[in-house]
């Protein structure tokens, strides 16, 4: 009975150290699957700071090239009320001068043969002012300056509005030569 007795002692310290060996195996892999959870866990932590880290990066470069469309915004923007400042400046003045080039073709166009402009202004009100003289050959003087006169109403609807004779003069530099000038007062539209 003394043998089998040792037998069952054995038994249990074998089964004591197979239980231990359970226990701690059961730790170990325990320990070793929160260690993979927790390694997993930061390198996915890693992985997703480093693409926001990437994303923030990207929207800092976005916004330098926003910041400087914005920038050049504002400069055009400047640079469009300057220029819509000078454009109303030049309507204004626009409408303050008298355009010469018209005036000058409608009149260049309405002379007639043997009439000679000598002076062409602008008297304060903002008349034009033709003075001219007509050639001592021609015998009707009155009918040419008439028919000058009348071209000058018939081209010059948009830009005079009154023509009139101010006065006509007869020069006489040479007893056998008399020459004949004449002075047109056209008022300008928009100008009474």
């Amino acid at each position: 009975m003394i043998e089998i007795n040792l037998l069952k002692k054995r038994q249990e310290v074998f089964l004591q150290r197979v239980l231990i060996f359970r226990i701690i195996f059961i730790y170990l892999i325990g320990f070793l699957f929160l260690l993979v959870i927790i390694g997993i866990s930061y390198f996915s932590n890693r992985i997703a700071i480093k693409l926001t880290l990437t994303s923030i990066e990207n929207y800092k470069q976005k916004i330098k090239n926003e910041k400087g469309i914005i920038q050049n915004l504002e400069r055009y923007n400047a640079e469009m009320d300057r220029i819509a400042r000078d454009l109303f400046f030049m309507q204004e003045e626009y409408k303050k001068r008298v355009l010469w080039s018209k005036k000058f073709a409608i009149i260049v166009s309405s002379i007639p043969d043997s009439i000679y402009l000598e002076k062409i202004s602008l008297d304060p009100e903002k008349n034009f002012v033709i003075e001219g003289s007509v050639s001592p050959e021609i015998k009707n003087i009155k009918k040419l300056i008439t028919e000058f006169m009348n071209n000058l109403r018939a081209n010059s609807a948009s830009e005079f509005s009154n023509i009139s004779l101010a006065e006509i003069k007869k020069i006489t530099k040479t007893p056998k030569q008399d020459t004949t000038t004449f002075k047109i007062n056209c008022t300008v539209k928009g100008n009474k």
